[in-house]
C-alpha cells in the first residue's frame, strides 16, 4: 500500500501467543467427542508460551506479495459495510464482490465462498468456531491435510476433486475492517521468513461435526511479522492459507493473529470481517 500523506511507520513492539513445541510427536490431537469440554479447551492452550515480538507497520513497503510472502494488502472498496449483520446482503453483494476481487488477484477462474465472520467484540467465552472476538493466537486456519480435508466437503465428488486438484487449488482468507483498526490489529508473518519444518505444529481438532486440522506456531527470531497502520475499511488483507502448487514448501498456511498495540489498548472493540474461500486457478 502506498502512504498516507508524511505517513511515519508505527513499528509495535508487542507480545504473540505461539505454542512450544510438544515434549513427543510433532503434532497435537484434541478431541471435543470425548471428555469434558473445559479440559478439552485447557489442553488447546497447554503449550501456550508469549513472545515479545515487533510487529513492522509496512504502508510504505511493496515488496509483499501473494505469491513472496502469502499476503498482500490492497485497495478495494465496497460499499454499505455498515450492513454485515445482515445475511442476505453478505452473501448476495459482499462475497461476489469480494470473490471477483480474488479472481482478479490470483487468476482463478472459480471461487467457493465456505466461511465468513463478523469480530466485533473485545472478549468472547467461546472458544471455538463462533468466537467473534479477535484471536489472540499465533495460527493458521488449515495446515495442507486441513485443507484438502475441507475441499472434501466442499467438493465430495471425488472425479470433480480430482479435476480441480490437477490444476492449482488455493485457500484464500480476506480480512477486511469495518472501520479504522486501532484496537487489536491484525499482524501476519511472511511466509518467506518461516521455517515450517521446525516450526509448524499440526493440531487436529475433532468435534462432534467432524475435524479440521489448523496450523500452530514456534516462535522464531527470524520470523517478519508486519501489519498495516492506521488500516482503513478499502483496504482489506489478502493471505493464503493454503497453496496446492507449494506443497513442498509448506502449502504456504500463513500465520495470523490479533495483537495489542498499547497505545489503543482502552478503545473500543475493533470490527472486521474475514470470508474464506477456494480459488481454483
Amino acid at each position: 500500500m502506498g502512504s498516507i500523506g508524511a505517513y511515519t511507520p508505527r513499528h509495535v513492539d508487542t507480545e504473540l501467543c505461539f505454542w512450544r513445541r510438544p515434549d513427543t510427536g510433532r503434532s497435537v490431537q484434541i478431541d471435543f467427542t470425548k471428555g469434558k469440554p473445559e479440559d478439552n479447551v485447557k489442553q488447546m492452550h497447554v503449550l501456550d508460551e508469549t513472545h515479545s515480538v515487533q510487529v513492522q507497520d509496512i504502508r510504505d513497503e511493496s515488496s509483499y506479495t501473494l505469491d513472496k510472502s502469502g499476503f498482500v494488502y490492497l485497495s478495494h472498496e465496497i460499499p454499505e459495510l455498515d450492513r454485515v449483520s445482515d445475511g442476505e446482503f453478505v452473501r448476495d453483494s459482499i462475497i461476489p464482490k469480494t470473490e471477483e476481487l480474488v479472481r482478479n488477484v490470483t487468476g482463478a477462474t472459480r471461487t467457493i465462498t465456505f466461511a465468513h465472520r463478523v469480530r466485533c467484540l473485545a472478549s468472547d467465552p467461546s472458544m471455538l468456531a463462533d468466537n467473534r472476538s479477535p484471536a489472540h493466537s499465533v495460527h493458521s486456519d488449515f495446515t495442507p491435510a486441513g485443507a484438502l480435508h475441507q475441499l472434501e466437503t466442499i467438493v465430495p465428488d471425488e472425479k470433480e476433486r480430482n479435476r480441480l486438484l490437477a490444476g492449482r487449488v488455493l485457500v484464500i482468507n480476506v480480512w477486511r475492517p469495518l472501520k479504522l483498526i486501532q484496537r487489536d490489529p491484525l499482524a501476519v508473518c511472511d511466509w518467506s521468513s518461516l521455517d515450517i519444518e521446525s516450526e509448524g505444529i499440526p493440531n487436529r481438532i475433532t468435534l462432534p461435526h467432524g475435524w479440521n486440522e489448523l496450523g500452530r506456531y514456534a516462535c522464531s527470531a527470524k520470523q517478519r511479522w508486519c501489519y498495516l497502520g492506521g488500516q482503513q475499511p478499502s483496504e482489506p488483507l489478502v493471505f493464503t492459507q493454503f497453496d496446492s502448487s507449494k506443497m513442498e514448501e509448506g502449502g504456504t498456511t500463513v500465520p495470523h493473529s490479533a495483537f495489542v498495540d498499547p497505545t489503543y489498548n482502552d478503545f473500543a472493540a475493533r470490527e472486521s470481517l474475514e470470508i474464506k474461500m477456494f480459488a481454483f486457478v
